[in-house]
């Protein structure tokens, strides 16, 4: 059974964040011995969407959230620069929060997306898509996603006591549980962009039914995630920086890492760190 008893509004957590980066500096983070071994847990995803098609991303996990890096952009993506994916745990959230987003004059559009699957004739159902409009040509993406139990079982992952279906879990089937002594990185906790006026209101309309509480200077800030959505003149749309929650264990004598001239790793204490973005000039 799919639907659940879900609780009004659905709250989406943060799932992961894309980043578009240009190919030397993906191919540097793919080859960093740090950042595979003792930062995150990292993988590399081939993906056969039946809305985005084939393409491949990397992967770096915390505890909940992952930081999606593309090296390309997927087909049919051509001014993709980054976006936030938000996930509902709960099983029946979707139809829901396509109500409130309705009911709040949020124009999105809704996929049942499915993969190819090994084994199977035709491809699976594998989560429900809700992609908010964020304007014509929007080089950034706002998804709010929740997953199927095809989708959990096919990684071997269990749903929770109550029902849900968590992130956690889901990457601890895929990846392997961190435990103790495991890579420093915990979970994302903000996200800044630069985005246009309109993906800024845009951006704001579609959070706040949700429990995003709006502050000045553009700040949108939830209970684990604070997001600072800042307005450049001429500057191009884009994720900007990732603060990064830490374990507190020691990372070592080295605080700065540069991978390529679009990535940057900045790890300011044994409790906090920055990946910084820099576009292609």
């Amino acid at each position: 059974m799919e639907n659940t008893v879900v609780q009004a509004p659905p709250v989406p957590r943060l799932d992961h964040v894309m980043v578009l980066l240009d190919p030397v500096s993906y191919q540097a983070v793919a080859d960093s011995g740090f950042l595979g071994t003792r930062f995150a847990r990292r993988k590399l995803k081939h993906a056969d969407s039946s809305v985005a098609g084939s393409y491949s991303t990397l992967g770096l996990a915390g505890d909940n959230t992952l930081i999606e890096l593309f090296g390309t952009r997927p087909p049919g993506a051509d001014t993709l620069a980054g976006g936030l994916v938000f996930s509902f745990a709960m099983p029946g959230s979707s139809p829901v929060a396509r109500s409130l987003l309705t009911d709040a004059g949020v124009e999105h559009r809704y996929d049942l997306v499915r993969r190819a699957v090994e084994g199977e004739d035709e491809p699976q159902p594998w989560y429900h898509l809700i992609n908010v409009n964020l304007g014509q040509g929007s080089p950034l993406l706002l998804f709010l996603n929740e997953v199927t139990h095809a989708y959990f079982a096919s990684v071997g992952a269990a749903a929770a006591a109550d029902g849900s279906l968590t992130r956690a879990g889901y990457l601890d089937a895929v990846l392997g549980e961190a435990g103790s002594g495991g890579p420093l990185m915990r979970d994302i906790a903000s996200i800044s962009l630069v985005a246009s006026p309109e993906r800024v209101a845009r951006l704001t309309a579609a959070l706040t039914p949700f429990g995003f509480a709006a502050e000045a200077g553009g700040v949108l800030r939830a209970p684990d995630l604070t997001l600072r959505l800042a307005v450049e003149e001429g500057a191009a749309e884009r994720v900007t920086e990732i603060g990064i929650r830490l374990s507190g264990a020691d990372p070592g004598p080295r605080r700065e890492f540069e991978f390529g001239t679009g990535c940057r790793l900045v790890i300011d204490s044994p409790e906090w760190a920055r990946m910084v973005f820099v576009p292609e000039s």
